[in-house]
C-alpha cells in the first residue's frame, strides 16, 4: 500500500482487488483492517486485510498492520 488511509473517509473510498475483469473491486468493510495486502504468490490483486481492527490512526488498522502505519 503505497498511500495507506488516515480516516474513515479516505478508508471508505478504497478499493479493493479491482483488475480488468472486477474493475469496481470490493470497497472497505469497516470490521477489518484497512491495510491493503497483495499476496506473494500473486502481485497484482491486492485484498483487504481479514484481521480486526482496532489500533492506528482512527482505530482503522490491525496491531500488526498499525506499526507499519505510525
Amino acid at each position: 500500500m503505497i498511500d495507506p488511509p488516515k480516516t474513515l473517509k479516505e478508508a471508505e473510498k478504497i478499493e479493493y482487488g479491482s483488475w480488468a475483469g472486477n474493475p469496481k473491486g470490493r470497497k472497505y468493510h469497516r470490521d477489518f483492517c484497512a491495510y491493503e495486502v497483495y499476496p506473494a504468490e500473486r502481485l497484482v490483486i491486492s485484498y483487504q486485510c481479514s484481521r480486526k481492527n482496532g489500533h492506528g490512526p482512527e482505530r482503522l488498522y490491525c496491531k500488526q498492520h498499525a506499526k507499519m502505519i505510525d
